[in-house]
């Protein structure tokens, strides 16, 4: 869950991700909570034919998910299967684009509060990798040896971020 700043109409929001594949819009209104799907993590290319013709598409299952701090519509969604998606909140569609991040989980995505094009990510293949937005590589590759389950920058420096692993480290 991350919540957003107060709508126009100045109700309080925020935004869930989850293994079910959908990012839902939650906002207060009086005392009623009214939900909006945001967008469905659809994998690409993953349709299959089912009973009588009917297509099915698989869902990506949401483990994490982060609002760059300066583009207001721009947010990253780590998935169960490895891939950080890029989504604008207006657009729901589709994705702005797919990085195809890592081996297994991704645990962890967080924008860099100090540079606008970079992020973080962590996973249960025991990386921790370094992104610039507009390029489909990562840039930093840290193996930790372990699962790492929380990845988060410094709040003082660009360049310094701490790391968890399921090893206690």
């Amino acid at each position: 869950v991350k919540w957003q700043k107060d709508d126009m109409d100045h109700n309080m929001n925020f935004f869930s991700v989850s293994s079910d594949g959908r990012i839902v819009s939650w906002t207060l209104v009086k005392n009623e909570l009214v939900h909006t799907d945001v967008i469905k993590l659809l994998v690409e290319g993953s349709t299959m034919e089912g009973p009588e013709g009917l297509q099915i598409q698989t869902i990506g299952c949401g483990t994490s998910f982060d609002f760059h701090k300066k583009i207001d519509y721009l947010f990253l969604v780590g998935t169960e299967e490895g891939k950080i998606y890029k989504c604008s909140k207006s657009y729901s569609s589709q994705f702005l684009d797919i990085f195809n991040a890592h081996h297994m989980a991704v645990d962890a995505v967080n924008w860099n509060p100090y540079h606008s094009k970079v992020f973080i990510s962590c996973s249960s293949d025991w990386t921790v990798k370094i992104w610039d937005h507009t390029i489909k590589t990562p840039m930093f590759i840290y193996d930790l040896n372990s699962a790492v389950g929380d990845v988060a920058w410094a709040p003082y420096s660009s360049t310094v971020f701490a790391a968890v692993t399921t090893d206690g480290k």
